[in-house]
């Protein structure tokens, strides 16, 4: 049966659109604040689970493995994706974050290198994959929820929210590491404290578990299964729309790599280039992160006024200006110059990042949006934003020059603009 054009979504109330966005971001919260536990606590991790001699190559090990473990991402996408597309948005939702809660809690158990030897850092590596498995379902099953369960008129709005989740989650685990930065002293860190931030994980897993079994199946979801026969063929989408999982990958490139290295690379290796101790590095990375996240909803309540393609192409095209002044402050270890770049950074990247759920899920209809929209993603969040920290190493590492990041984001942030100037509204809406 051919998909035919279906009826809006009568939306939800007030009071419906406030449970969903919490239920639909706890599980964001969750994935994200995993991830990052795992980056903010990697100098500790490096020493206890790899054993090269020097700090900056057990450094760089930790972030093979975190590199690697987000390859799954994309199977895992693949995977939940087009289970989403079969048997509903809530129920993948659902089994995602049970999923994930596991693994995260489990590794908080794990032995060290000191108790097991060798095996210690290939068991944290087997977590990062069943961990990142199915993580890769997690933003894309969001976006694709708040998307089917929003009005036309608010939907750039509403898809907003799913960015709030994932860096309120990074935003909860730095104040957490901040936390016991304070509270605990370095050995009881290594000894025990950074577990306890794993195992918190779990408590926040079976928190979203509750909230997102009180959901009711996405609107569009269910009016598509009126309409539509589901197709099962796990592939035959991706190569339909290969188009648009090509431009989404495009979308994602300088989201990802912009994301990853300032959340990464600088409170754990730039900041020492500076002189900053490690709690200071958690409270630059907060205030960015607020920056960052407070203005998300703004910039998707915008949206819907003001020509969301223009938003997208001048923030985008304001970041890449701003790499010049960046790279001029690091180099000359400028604060002052920093800081402001840094700050108009944030704000920019946050008007870009607001934008993506939507453009994401408008590239494709309802029958294939979870799988597709999943590849697009997930593809563009590991191969470019997992390895963007380890390859930000090794270029500091073999040209010596700190700036030497600035030219990462130019490359792509000059694809990400390319793809968001060619952006055309799909003329089915659903």
């Amino acid at each position: 049966m051919e998909e035919k054009t279906l009826p809006p979504p009568t939306g939800y109330s007030k009071k419906e659109k406030r449970n969903v966005i919490i239920a639909v971001s706890l599980g964001n919260i969750l994935e994200w604040y995993e991830i990052y536990l795992y980056v903010y606590w990697s100098p500790i991790i490096a020493k206890l689970f790899f054993s090269s001699g020097s700090d900056f190559k057990n450094l760089i090990d930790t972030f093979w493995v975190f590199g690697l473990g987000l390859l799954a991402r994309p199977v895992g996408g693949i995977f939940f994706g087009r289970l989403g597309d079969i048997i509903g948005r809530k129920k993948v939702l659902i089994l995602s974050v049970l999923v994930m809660t596991i693994p995260t809690f489990i590794t908080g158990l794990l032995p060290t290198y000191a108790q097991v030897g060798a095996l210690s850092p290939w068991l944290l590596a087997a977590l990062r994959l069943l961990q990142s498995f199915p993580a890769g379902a997690e933003l894309p099953g969001a976006c694709c929820y708040l998307y089917e369960s929003s009005r036309f008129s608010e939907r750039k709005y509403l898809t907003s929210w799913a960015a709030v989740g994932f860096q309120t989650g990074i935003l909860v685990s730095t104040i957490e590491c901040f936390v016991l930065e304070k509270l605990l002293t370095p050995e009881q860190l290594i000894n025990w404290g950074w577990r306890l931030s794993f195992w918190m994980g779990g408590l926040i897993g079976l928190a979203g578990l509750f909230m997102r079994s009180r959901l009711h199946e996405s609107p569009l979801f269910l009016e598509m299964t009126k309409y539509t026969t589901v197709h099962k063929e796990p592939l035959l989408d991706l190569f339909k729309h290969k188009r648009g999982v090509i431009q989404g990958f495009f979308f994602s490139l300088l989201c990802s790599s912009g994301f990853y290295l300032f959340t990464v690379n600088f409170p754990i290796h730039f900041g020492n280039s500076f002189g900053l101790n490690y709690t200071d590095n958690l409270i630059f990375l907060t205030l960015f992160l607020i920056l960052i996240t407070a203005p998300l909803p703004l910039f998707g309540k915008l949206a819907e006024r003001v020509d969301y393609k223009k938003m997208l192409v001048y923030s985008t095209g304001g970041m890449i200006i701003l790499l010049y002044p960046l790279y001029f402050g690091v180099v000359r270890n400028n604060a002052t110059i920093i800081i402001i770049t840094m700050f108009l950074f944030c704000i920019m990247y946050s008007c870009m990042t607001s934008l993506l759920p939507y453009i994401f899920c408008n590239l494709f209809p309802t029958r294939s949006r979870f799988t597709c929209l999943s590849t697009s993603f997930n593809i563009a969040d590991a191969t470019i934003g997992g390895f963007t920290p380890v390859l930000t190493l090794y270029m500091l590492n073999i040209t010596g020059d700190i700036g030497s990041f600035c030219w990462i984001l130019l490359f792509f942030g000059i694809l990400s603009l390319g793809s968001f100037m060619m952006i055309k509204e799909r003329k089915h809406p659903n």
